[in-house]
């Protein structure tokens, strides 16, 4: 079975030095504090556990190793690993703290970014590409609300009591999203291209639906390329069309 590992992350706001609120231009002289990652959640597909990792303070450099360094594992044991707008922001964050950390790429995984998927696919139908939006749309749900509390101020300059709320509040919105861009992937599975099945062997020797591995699926007439016919597929479970690997036949003369 695939290893299926959904993850988001949270940064932290950098600080900087300027002499007015319109800054077009900040040197990186000016920088007194990077942005960085703040947390992140995690799960794997068939596991019921959210793992969640943080790093709340600035200058903790031992627990933001551990926390990049968990990513590292968790990243290297997934097969497919699912974001929201991950291949710009969630993944590119990974990778440039594991070349700055000098940990080295986690081994070779496929990326399914569902940002990419809700923008091709069902764009022009929707009023927005934000993930609360298709979460409230497909799964009658939504994101953790904060209620205008400026977490991460209150993460770096709040007083002890003010500090361990953002952090609980920090964590619950993070488990949150990890969790609705799961429930997603099983809504959007038809149309992932993803051939999931190919990754459990006991479906070596059985016909199967390759996004939902159901094997209540439907032969729905032929599947023509330029050369070829292969058989064509319905799965009832998942609604995902497929083909078969077998040709079914073509023609010894072909247009040129």
């Amino acid at each position: 079975m695939a290893k299926v590992l959904t993850l988001d992350i949270e940064t932290q706001r950098g600080v900087v030095e300027v002499f007015d609120l319109w800054p077009k231009y900040i040197p990186i002289d000016r920088i007194r504090t990077p942005t960085r990652m703040l947390c992140f959640a995690a799960k794997f597909r068939d596991e019921n556990e959210v793992q969640f990792f943080s790093a709340w303070e600035d200058n903790d450099t031992k627990a933001y190793f551990d926390m990049i360094k968990a990513g590292w594992d968790l990243l290297n044991e997934a097969d497919v690993v699912v974001t929201w707008n991950g291949d710009r922001f969630d993944l590119q964050w990974f990778q440039g703290e594991f070349i700055r950390l000098q940990m080295g790429p986690p081994s070779p995984y496929r990326s399914l970014d569902l940002f990419k998927i809700a923008r091709s696919k069902f764009g022009r139908s929707l009023m927005s590409l934000k993930l609360d939006w298709s979460a409230r749309q497909l799964l009658g749900d939504k994101k953790v609300e904060h209620g205008g509390t400026d977490l991460w101020h209150d993460i770096r300059y709040g007083t002890p009591a003010e500090k361990a709320a953002a952090q609980v509040l920090m964590m619950d919105y993070n488990i949150h999203d990890t969790v609705l861009t799961e429930h997603l992937l099983e809504a959007y599975l038809p149309w992932t291209g993803v051939n999931f099945a190919l990754y459990d062997e006991d479906n070596a020797d059985r016909t199967v639906c390759p996004f939902c591995e159901s094997p209540k699926i439907q032969k729905r007439g032929l599947f023509p390329t330029r050369t070829y016919q292969y058989q064509r597929y319905f799965c009832t479970d998942c609604k995902g069309w497929s083909r078969g690997r077998r040709m079914y036949y073509t023609t010894e003369l072909r247009p040129v």
